[in-house]
């Protein structure tokens, strides 16, 4: 999703909000403070939540409780410091409500659902083929690259390396499945860790498929279900 386009719903989501919270305001302003007060928190359960795993799920499930438990924090402390600079406008009664932290994830999961569910939307209307660019997320940063630049897509237990042919490489926590279905056909899966661009191929032996001199393996189940051979 663009940054106008995400700019546009999370007004949308602010002002949504806004209505939901005048049963606990006095007042619209109030009840958009309140709303705008829910940001912070759901903007840092967008930015982290792309880096937790669950290819060790022990550790991704307590990443997860992790996350959770300090985006309620950040949620109580700005809704308290709205309620302070409003004069503790909320009743006993309304701040059951917004100080209920199922309540609290539940707009948090909501909204960022739909954020995902519009960008699948916005993507499946986009002919990838056609594509020139792809976009995803690096070390916590945005990195856009030429498809085309991309040699090869290699797994390595929870972390997935995207190796260019300017030998620069990128550290992404997407799983290796999710970019065989974002890429197009000009990626062939040869093994359960590597996704290579046919382009770059140089030389493919029965066992081993060559990228200039650097050797992949080619796993039995991807070289009988593709026959590689045919599809290059």
């Amino acid at each position: 999703m663009n940054g106008f386009i995400n700019f546009q719903y999370w007004v949308f989501v602010t002002f949504l909000l806004s209505g939901v919270f005048m049963s606990t305001a006095d007042g619209y302003s109030s009840a958009l403070m309140l709303s705008v007060a829910t940001l912070p928190g759901v903007i840092t359960a967008k930015f982290f939540i792309e880096d937790i795993s669950f290819t060790k799920r022990l550790r991704g499930v307590f990443h997860m409780m992790c996350l959770a438990f300090a985006v309620l924090i950040i949620e109580y402390l700005c809704i308290i410091l709205v309620d302070i600079y409003l004069i503790n406008y909320m009743s006993e009664k309304n701040a059951d409500l917004v100080f209920n932290p199922f309540f609290i994830w539940l707009i948090i999961i909501a909204f960022l659902s739909l954020e995902k569910l519009l960008e699948s939307r916005i993507k499946s209307m986009t002919d990838i083929k056609k594509s020139k660019y792809i976009e995803f997320t690096s070390d916590r940063k945005r990195i856009s690259i030429e498809i085309e630049s991309i040699v090869y897509i290699e797994s390595c237990d929870d972390e997935v390396w995207i190796r260019t042919n300017t030998d620069t490489s990128y550290r992404t926590k997407r799983n290796i499945s999710n970019w065989q279905m974002a890429l197009d056909s000009r990626f062939i899966r040869i093994h359960r860790s590597y996704l290579v661009n046919r382009s770059h191929i140089t030389k493919i032996t029965p066992k081993k498929l060559y990228i200039g001199n650097k050797a992949l393996d080619i796993s039995r189940k991807y070289r009988e279900g593709n026959n590689l051979r045919a599809n290059l």
